[in-house]
């Protein structure tokens, strides 16, 4: 059984992200790539490839997305500007729409969900579901283990990459060359409201986010006070439950060079463990365009197959 779909988003990075990584999927057949007006009409191959990792073959026209109709799902990577009304036209179509926009995040009865914290959110599902913030991905793979404990505030610092941005900021020299503008707008407010649905706590959250002249992977270092006295051995144990597939932990601080494609880059890599009394202190990495972006949304969608939230 495999599913019809359709990627909204032919030029950017996080489109380009689930053209690379949907390619020959077992459960899920690319039928349609979308793009922009002066894109519509052209042939798959005469779009400009933004990636590292080699162009996909597919043998596609570009299609606007008004058109689509002839899909079981599509995965948007498209801007909150153009989402917020193109995703609820779709669904309205009986389009399921599995999106990494911001544009309805925390939207009531549209799941934020990350199969591994809070997969009960779920079962709200109604056609339409959204991917988190690629900066929250490795802040809550750390923190959703030690909810047994009770967390009793939180407080975050990242140093997100320019692949966080978008292309053209990736692809700005002087960024590379370290002349980057740390201010990201809207990211704190998002990160701290995010976490709080996805670990389903009410607690105080601080966050600082900005961004450094590295091409990809976001890091991020965590402290958080928990309500009970545990061991580093309990800790370590905790963070781990997450998830033995996709959450790794090493001694020392997550480097880019050697931690960013773990699991393929879907996994978060966790290092820097520490407990001060009750105050726990990691740091940890995770790829942005993969795990946190269209990886993490693909496999959104391979949970909700493997549960028959979406059939054929």
């Amino acid at each position: 059984m495999t599913f019809d779909v359709a990627i909204l988003g032919a030029t950017g990075l996080v489109g380009q992200r689930l053209q690379q990584l949907l390619q020959n999927h077992p459960l899920f057949s690319v039928k349609e790539i979308t793009g922009s007006s002066e894109n519509i009409g052209k042939h798959y191959t005469e779009i400009e490839w933004r990636l590292d990792t080699q162009k996909p073959n597919y043998d596609l026209i570009i299609s606007d997305v008004d058109e689509l109709t002839n899909v079981d799902l599509a995965f948007s990577a498209l801007p909150s500007s153009i989402a917020t009304q193109v995703e609820l036209d779709l669904v309205e179509k009986g389009v399921k729409v599995f999106s990494n926009s911001s544009a309805h995040r925390l939207v009531p009865g549209i799941p934020l969900v990350i199969p591994e914290i809070n997969p009960d959110d779920f079962k709200n599902f109604n056609g339409h579901t959204c991917a988190t913030n690629c900066t929250v991905v490795p802040v809550a793979m750390g923190l959703a283990g030690l909810k047994k404990f009770g967390i009793e505030n939180i407080e975050i610092s990242t140093e997100q990459a320019l692949s966080g941005g978008g292309w053209r900021l990736l692809f700005n020299r002087r960024a590379l060359a370290g002349e980057v503008d740390p201010f990201i707008e809207g990211e704190e407010e998002k990160l701290c409201a995010e976490l709080k649905h996805l670990l389903g706590m009410d607690v105080p959250v601080k966050a600082s986010c900005k961004r450094v002249a590295e091409k990809d992977g976001h890091l991020v270092f965590v402290k958080a006070k928990l309500k009970q006295n545990i061991s580093v051995n309990e800790l370590k144990t905790a963070i781990q439950s997450t998830s033995h597939e996709t959450i790794q932990i090493i001694e020392n601080t997550p480097a880019r060079k050697q931690h960013l494609w773990a699991g393929g880059g879907m996994t978060t890599t966790i290092g820097d463990i520490s407990l001060t009394g009750k105050v726990v202190h990691f740091t940890a990495l995770s790829n942005n365009t993969v795990r946190g972006a269209a990886g993490g949304l693909i496999l959104l969608a391979e949970f909700a197959a493997q549960k028959a939230y979406i059939t054929k």
